[in-house]
């Protein structure tokens, strides 16, 4: 089992602030004509902010992102994401048009989350680029809001950004850990079946992975890996 490096509350409370962020905006109004043309457009806006989590390379935790581009009229286009850097890529995310005060209060209550630091944008483009590539060939596909976000990163440049992306655990193995919108019952047969039950750690609430397979998943991963027994992949 991989080492825990963060508190599996700050986990849950992180995902569980950013789901209720997505369901506050979902109810607050009706998608307007022409959001998506909108927030493409807000993409040539200038750059207001980029932060980042401070601890944003401990892919044992998740990272929080925050582009802001300030409009002609004073409103503020938004771009956010919660990235898994150590498995599951951008587990949630949004791109909207607001008022400067909706602004603050949303970067004050990522804050209080997680300490955010000033992050130059080609970053943040990269570690987006970077995360949901990595959680891709691993079989798992980004919230679908992502799209809406990324278009508030407007001509940010992955490949101008030097940085190096962590991904997976310390051994370069995928680390799965568990948040509370995860359906574990689904991610961990999947990496098995990917992976192999050696080729991952995981950090979950409960027992052992073999408890989340059922007999038919058990018996299309023999059939991939050559093996007779299930029980002899038990880690």
């Amino acid at each position: 089992m991989a080492k825990k490096h963060t508190s599996k509350r700050r986990q849950k409370a992180l995902q569980r602030k950013a789901a209720k962020r997505k369901k506050r905006k979902r109810r607050a109004v009706s998608i307007p004509r022409g959001r998506r043309a909108r927030l493409r457009a807000a993409g040539r806006w200038p750059l207001y902010e980029c932060l980042i989590s401070d601890e944003w390379r401990d892919t044992a935790g998740l990272a929080q992102i925050l582009v802001s581009r300030q409009g002609p009229s004073g409103e503020v286009a938004v771009g956010a994401f919660l990235v898994d850097l150590g498995c599951l890529g951008v587990k949630s995310a949004f791109g909207r048009i607001t008022a400067m005060r909706e602004y603050t209060e949303l970067r004050s209550e990522m804050s209080r989350a997680q300490a955010l630091i000033k992050a130059d944008v080609n970053l943040a483009a990269k570690i987006v680029r970077e995360a949901v590539a990595y959680a891709k060939e691993l079989g798992f596909d980004p919230d679908p809001d992502y799209r809406d976000a990324l278009l508030v990163l407007g001509d940010a440049d992955p490949d101008a950004c030097d940085e190096e992306i962590p991904l997976g655990g310390e051994d370069g193995k995928p680390l799965f850990v568990a948040g509370p919108y995860d359906n574990v019952d689904a991610i961990i047969p999947r990496l098995v079946r990917k992976l192999g039950p050696d080729g991952f750690h995981y950090l979950v609430p409960v027992g052992p992975f073999d408890d989340f397979l059922d007999e038919a998943d058990w018996e299309e991963y023999e059939a991939l890996d050559g093996e007779e027994e299930a029980d002899e992949h038990t880690p």
